[in-house]
């Protein structure tokens, strides 16, 4: 997918990996699988399966390059079967390096956003500022306590060695992280974790993290994925941000949503809202003037 050009904001989708598909009532276990078919825009691969993107964001606002999350790492990945991450190259097939890269935020700190955070202990991106959600660090930081072995795992193999040696700034929900750029709460998913905002020129980019896994959670926003920390309060967080986003006419960047999917904006309709998917041509001509209305999945 090219890149979306906002004006003072450029956003490059950087899709890290995809796992294979999988039964979807394993990803949201507590959906009947029937339910899917009554949804606008479910997301879900041609042949009704979950086969979410790891995707990050190279964020460009002004003169500074803001990597949002960053994918699996080098691997391979054992929990995901050996998966293996691609980042390095995809920036520099957006001519860029790992050096390029201003600052790494972080919505929360899950195996498949972290990865590329270091390698062998060190950087990756190694003129970069780490920020991290307060909350988050602390849940980490203490064992992530009822969350898979692999997030934890993932934390001491990435996120730990930047701690210790001092490349990390856990910052609380609301904070600016940047000239433009601030954390907005958005717990359940993990105890801290955070949706990243963009603003410029009267323009608002909402970089989501795992609020949305697939687009159908914006239309049944009580659905919700196996892997939400605290179901009830992601509920809450999810229709709060579908509300906000809806009312204030952000533009979305979901990075589990299928590739062409990545990008869209939330319309409220009478009883549900919906995912509207930009145009795929790389630029959003204004509120309304580029949204496709795509009714279906795949």
């Amino acid at each position: 997918m090219p890149p979306l050009d906002l004006g003072r904001i450029t956003v490059h989708p950087l899709i890290d990996a995809v796992p294979d598909p999988v039964a979807v009532t394993w990803s949201f276990p507590a959906v009947d699988a029937a339910e899917w078919a009554s949804v606008t825009l479910p997301g879900l691969d041609p042949a009704g399966r979950f086969q979410p993107s790891l995707g990050a964001f190279l964020v460009t606002i002004g003169a500074t390059r803001v990597l949002c999350d960053a994918g699996i790492g080098r691997g391979p990945n054992a929990y995901l079967g050996g998966l293996e991450g691609r980042l390095p190259p995809l920036l520099a097939a957006a001519g860029l390096t790992t050096d390029d890269v201003d600052a790494v935020v972080f919505t929360h700190l899950h195996m498949d956003h972290v990865g590329w955070a270091s390698d062998g202990g060190a950087p990756v991106f190694g003129r970069a500022r780490y920020f991290v959600p307060a909350a988050d660090a602390a849940f980490f930081a203490a064992g992530a306590p009822g969350m898979g072995a692999h997030h934890a795992e993932a934390f001491e193999a990435s996120i730990r060695p930047l701690i210790a040696a001092g490349r990390v700034t856990p910052l609380a929900g609301g904070a600016e992280i940047l000239p433009g750029v601030s954390y907005r709460a958005t717990p359940g998913h993990t105890p801290g974790h955070q949706a990243i905002l963009f603003t410029a020129d009267g323009r608002t980019l909402a970089v989501c993290g795992d609020v949305f896994h697939a687009p159908a959670q914006v239309e049944r926003p009580d659905w919700s994925h196996r892997a939400d920390h605290d179901a009830a309060r992601a509920r809450i967080s999810r229709r709060a941000f579908i509300d906000a986003a809806a009312r204030e006419g952000w533009i979305l960047a979901a990075g589990h949503f299928r590739d062409g999917l990545q990008f869209g904006r939330i319309a409220a309709g009478p009883d549900r809202a919906l995912w509207r998917p930009l145009a795929t041509d790389g630029h959003d001509g204004g509120p309304a003037a580029r949204a496709a209305d795509l009714t279906t999945g795949g």
